[in-house]
């Protein structure tokens, strides 16, 4: 299925014996988002520093150049683009999309949890869950008694 955007939608279904396993895998795919940002940013922190520098130098040699440019070239692969030798810069632009895309989801992810808190109330009777998921966030429960 196509998103707005051209990015394909992703579908998964997990089954679930009872309530708190699924609410324990929604907290535990937060707290592993929330560690993978965590990365992300520290990443994206050293490529800044980077950025800044080939900035600076391709401004001094474009000057002395007449217009230089360093690396960075960027081809399509169907719905991908890839970029050979990428530069600081393009580097620092695509973690930037990535870090503000994974935040997204934590945010919804959060959300969703809290919105689904009083599914807690039902404790730990035997039944069955199967949770649709669209790219990553719950979007339907089915529960089966």
């Amino acid at each position: 299925m196509a998103m707005p955007g051209g990015q394909a939608k992703s579908i998964d279904i997990k089954r679930y014996s009872r309530v708190s396993d699924f609410l324990k895998d929604l907290d535990a795919e937060i707290t592993r988002l929330k560690g993978e940002l965590g990365d992300l940013l520290r990443r994206l922190e050293n490529a800044k520093a980077k950025a800044e520098v080939m900035v600076k130098l391709e401004n001094l040699l474009s000057a002395a150049a007449g217009g230089a440019k360093l690396g960075g070239t960027e081809i399509t692969l169907g719905q991908a683009k890839a970029v050979i030798n990428p530069t600081p810069k393009q580097e620092f632009d695509i973690l930037v999309d990535v870090v503000r895309s994974l935040q997204g989801k934590i945010i919804a992810l959060e959300r969703s949890r809290k919105d689904l808190d009083p599914l807690a109330r039902i404790g730990d009777i035997e039944l069955t869950l199967e949770v649709i998921y669209e790219n990553g966030i719950p979007s339907r429960i089915l529960i089966y008694m």
